[in-house]
């Protein structure tokens, strides 16, 4: 299978990732790129403007009724998802309506039109419970005791891909913390870029626990990358494929790195860690991506924070319009998931 030629779907495709990989799907070639998102968490100002690209308004739990024009055995990159943990904590329902009946919906989709393989987006922490200090590996039993209502989802999601496996090619990506350029900072949004946008501001970059938490941060080229080998390479069929670093990084070491990347004079204060947060380390172990995709991960952290700084900076006014109460002068905290 290759992106060149194809019909592509990029469900959340006005997000961070979503929109590297449209723009990814244009350089390689697609015959033509739908993206379907709500903008509930993307926007529209990201998606890549390009006459291959066809952008759907629209919720993915919909996606059986829209029309999202000609398709022919589209490959389907499955993003979309109700994002994150905290607003998971705070929004349960909303949570499982978008992560449950959404990659339900996309996957009786993808069956019914015949697409090649969908790519779904799952999550390091869908199956792991807390209190690993291991690197996570794909073959680790699937966890009773999770900890938020979006890794209860996210795991859901693993367990419709492996029952429509008969009817339907499916890859379980699992998505350690992805950072880079695209994504805009907001209460539920990740460490980095609200760490960033408040350096760049001289606020205070908040860390909720000790610091001596550690998580495995992908950049998003990289994980981009992963994505892409896992709708092209067959032997990727039906697998589940940890997309991260196999590094592990403090907290507090990624605050002092923002602080220096930005020239920032910002302090750093310390907050408690939220009461669902038991995961103190969590690390990739990324053998597998290695062997069936032949992936190694090649933007290192401080590149890759120097990346998204640049772009931090070349898009202020934009991220500022969007940002809402990350904006300094807000209070929020930070944690790393």
């Amino acid at each position: 299978m290759s992106l060149k030629g194809s019909d592509v779907v990029v469900t959340g495709g006005a997000g961070a990732i979503g929109t590297r990989v449209v723009a990814r799907a244009l350089a390689s070639s697609a015959r033509r790129v739908v993206v379907v998102d709500d903008l509930s968490s993307g926007y529209e100002w990201l998606i890549p403007r390009d006459p291959r690209v066809h952008f759907v308004h629209n919720s993915v739990t919909r996606i059986g009724e829209l029309n999202l024009g000609p398709l022919e055995q589209p490959l389907v990159f499955h993003l979309a998802a109700f994002f994150a943990n905290q607003n998971s904590v705070d929004h349960p329902q909303a949570d499982l309506e978008t992560n449950g009946k959404g990659t339900l919906a996309v996957l009786e989709w993808g069956a019914r039109v015949g697409a090649r393989r969908v790519v779904y987006a799952s999550a390091g922490c869908s199956i792991a419970g807390h209190g690993i200090d291991a690197p996570i590996r794909e073959d680790m039993p699937v966890s009773l005791f999770l900890d938020t209502p979006y890794q209860i989802t996210k795991a859901l999601g693993e367990f419709y891909c492996n029952y429509y496996l008969s009817s339907l090619s499916t890859v379980r990506c699992r998505f350690f913390n992805s950072y880079g350029p695209g994504e805009v900072p907001g209460v539920y949004r990740n460490v980095i870029p609200n760490f960033i946008w408040r350096a760049m501001h001289d606020a205070p970059l908040v860390i909720t626990g000790t610091g001596r938490e550690t998580r495995d941060f992908i950049f998003v080229d990289d994980l981009v990358e992963g994505l892409v080998r896992s709708a092209e390479v067959a032997e990727a069929h039906g697998q589940a494929i940890n997309l991260g670093t196999g590094i592990q990084t403090h907290i507090d070491d990624l605050a002092h790195m923002i602080i220096a990347a930005t020239g920032s004079r910002s302090a750093i204060e310390f907050a408690p860690r939220r009461t669902w947060d038991k995961s103190v380390h969590r690390q990739a172990d990324i053998s597998l991506a290695r062997e069936r995709l032949g992936l190694a991960p090649s933007v290192a952290m401080p590149e890759g924070l120097r990346r998204t700084v640049e772009w931090f900076q070349a898009h202020r006014e934009q991220i500022a319009a969007s940002a809402g109460s990350a904006i300094p002068g807000v209070p929020t905290t930070t944690s790393a998931a």
